[in-house]
């Protein structure tokens, strides 16, 4: 009787959920991001909700908090097996689409499609106008007795090391130094453990979680868990906060909301905005969503702070620590752009603090930097005079409405240091540059109608003298491709001599008459030389000839000859081979509707996902893994889009 008393209390005591409380250390080397080529970017519409998504092949990829600067995550994956055959990665498996599901508003569902096993993963994304929450409502269609997994790859604060991650309850967490992430909603079968050293990833290959364990770290953590226990449908929640108390509050309060009632406010936020712009005739969806994309760029902390990009440029190939945020610094030059998108838009309340933030980032000299972080302090140490002039562009065309960068000193910096720059717009080579020279003219014109006569007598008599002397500093005669056009840049300011130009990027050292880019038809952009000017038209046979390519049947263009910025093949990064900017093909857009030829669409080609990258692949245009979207070019197509209808650029200089 006494051996069968202990066995039946044997039997009947509790088994523990979890094979150990804390997984066994594990040290991981190092990490890495996801591309640049993003499916779907995102904010709520609202300065209370301060973080950002993007996504990847389907799948949610960087989570932006407290600042559209900061990276969180690398990838919160989808994870599927039947428990028995098969193993399924959706973000590196199957065949993945993006489509906007508003045509006012900046909503995304994301498909990754398993054809062999017959199923679709498909997700909707949206934040959560009150607080700093990311809301995933994802759905599992077709396949049979499938378990859908949640696998989290956290990069809180920058870079994966010194992570700390657990379960507790229902709920998961993640943190480092003062950033909490607590993740709820539908948590199933769970563990935590270190990044590709027997995780969850790594267990799932084997169709199961074998051995389960709540706490991993501090390290290169990942977190697992089941999200479909209850059926085909699932919602997580993802909240951020500077204490677990008040992530665990923001995510509470989510929870209460509910996913479907968040996507509801997080639209209807964006539909209020779009309702405040001012279309032009005959605009299209495309309208509303690049004045969308170049808002959710803006910081929410930093009114006028617009990033170049939410991207980090092939990110897949950058190590998880390298402390550069890509393309989530405020250029200059980027920011006067998105500012003129905005304002052929409509939103002339953003534009106002775009200038305001260009005043902070102007230096004592008058100069603007190459860049800034968010708060307008200088990050790379380059020159661009066109980024200086710019800022006077924009500060003349908004005089009396918003405070902006000082006209006069930043013109006593271009007198000074110009015309040569030490980096064109394209920030790689210094010297005499068309596209460099125009704005700088075009600045001094316009900024002499805003400063005191005297400094307005100086400015006009140097814009005048660049403007005489511009042939002879960049218009070669002695080039390989006829008898005379513009060159990209020549460093000495000697176009018809056999000066020797570094290619950056690894693009090899030639002749700067081989050098040619259209960026220079910034001449009639901004008013320098006329469209049909016989140099203009010559040169533009030279660029066609040499910096354009049929892409799906349409002519794009280039950089330049023997550019090295971009990816050799699929999955590498610079130094490699220059691909086709959709931007280029934008601004030629442009130079069309000023020379007078009736246009009755944009040059590029539209995707479901209405985002314009900065490269495209030769073969079918699909995006390369560098920067999508890019603001700029986003900007672009409005200012081009409105100069179609109206036959008027709206950000020409008068």
């Amino acid at each position: 009787m006494a051996v069968l008393a202990i066995a039946v209390i044997v039997l009947l005591r509790p088994v523990s959920e979890w094979t150990a409380d804390v997984a066994p250390t594990a040290n991981v080397v190092g990490d890495h991001w996801t591309p640049g080529n993003k499916d779907a970017i995102g904010t709520a519409n609202s300065r209370q909700s301060n973080v950002w998504f993007t996504a990847v092949h389907g799948t949610l990829a960087d989570l932006l908090y407290p600042t559209v600067d900061v990276d969180n995550l690398r990838q919160l994956d989808y994870l599927v097996t039947d428990g028995s055959s098969f193993f399924f990665d959706a973000a590196v498996q199957g065949d993945a689409t993006s489509r906007v599901t508003d045509d006012r508003a900046l909503t995304y569902q994301l498909t990754v499609e398993d054809k062999q096993h017959h199923f679709s993963l498909i997700t909707d994304i949206a934040t959560d106008p009150e607080r700093p929450v990311v809301v995933l409502q994802g759905h599992v269609s077709g396949g049979a007795n499938l378990m859908v997994y949640g696998y989290l790859v956290p990069h809180i604060v920058g870079t994966g090391s010194g992570q700390i991650a657990f379960f507790d309850g229902s709920r998961a967490y993640v943190h480092k130094k003062d950033v909490w992430l607590a993740i709820g909603g539908d948590i199933g079968t769970d563990t935590a453990g270190y990044l590709g050293h027997g995780d969850g990833y790594d267990q799932l290959h084997q169709d199961r979680l074998t051995s389960r364990f709540r706490q991993a770290g501090p390290g290169r953590v990942t977190l697992t868990w089941r999200l479909n226990a209850s059926g085909s449908d699932w919602s997580s929640y993802l909240a951020f906060g500077p204490s677990r108390a008040a992530a665990d509050a923001a995510l509470g309060a989510a929870l209460k909301r509910g996913a479907a009632g968040i996507i509801a406010a997080y639209r209807d936020g964006w539909r209020q905005y779009a309702a405040q712009l001012t279309p032009y005739s005959g605009a299209t969806t495309s309208f509303y969503h690049n004045a969308e994309v170049i808002k959710m760029a803006e910081d929410k902390l930093h009114p006028g702070a617009i990033v170049a990009s939410l991207a980090q440029p092939w990110g897949d190939t950058a190590p998880d620590d390298n402390s550069d945020v890509g393309y989530r610094k405020v250029w200059p030059r980027d920011l006067y752009h998105a500012a003129s998108g905005l304002l052929a838009a409509g939103d002339t309340t953003t534009a106002y603090d775009v200038l305001r933030f260009m005043g902070k980032q102007q230096q004592a000299d008058g100069s603007m930097p190459q860049n800034t972080d968010l708060e307008g302090k200088p990050v790379w140490p380059g020159q661009q005079l066109d980024e200086t002039a710019d800022a006077i562009l924009l500060a003349v065309r908004l005089a009396g409405r918003a405070t902006g960068p000082d006209i006069e000193r930043a013109a006593g910096y271009l007198i000074a240091n110009g015309p040569a720059t030490q980096q064109e717009r394209w920030e790689e080579a210094s010297g005499y540059s068309p596209a460099t020279i125009a704005t700088e003219v075009a600045a001094l014109r316009a900024g002499a109608r805003m400063v005191n006569p005297d400094h307005a007598a100086k400015m006009r008599e140097t814009a005048a003298r660049w403007d005489t002397e511009l042939e002879s500093e960049t218009f070669t005669h002695t080039g390989p491709y006829g008898s005379g056009y513009y060159i990209r840049i020549s460093p000495d300011g000697k176009p018809d001599t056999a000066e020797p130009i570094n290619i950056a990027n690894g693009g090899g050292v030639w002749d700067q008459r081989e050098i040619v880019d259209p960026s220079y038809l910034e001449l009639v952009r901004l008013g320098v030389r006329a469209a049909n000017d016989p140099r203009i038209v010559a040169t533009i046979a030279v660029v066609d000839g040499h910096d354009s390519t049929a892409v799906g049947g349409n002519p794009m263009w280039y950089r330049y000859p023997h550019d090295g910025y971009g990816e050799r093949n699929a999955g590498s990064a610079p130094p490699g081979v220059g691909h086709p900017w959709p931007l280029l093909s934008l601004e030629r857009g442009v130079y069309d509707v000023i020379e007078g030829r009736r246009l009755t669409q944009p040059p590029i080609a539209t995707s479901p996902d209405d985002l314009i990258g900065e490269q495209v692949w030769e073969d079918g245009g699909d995006p390369t893994g560098s920067a999508r979207p890019l603001v700029w070019a986003h900007a672009e197509a409005i200012i081009l889009g409105k100069a179609i209808a109206t036959g008027v650029v709206d950000d020409r200089p008068t």
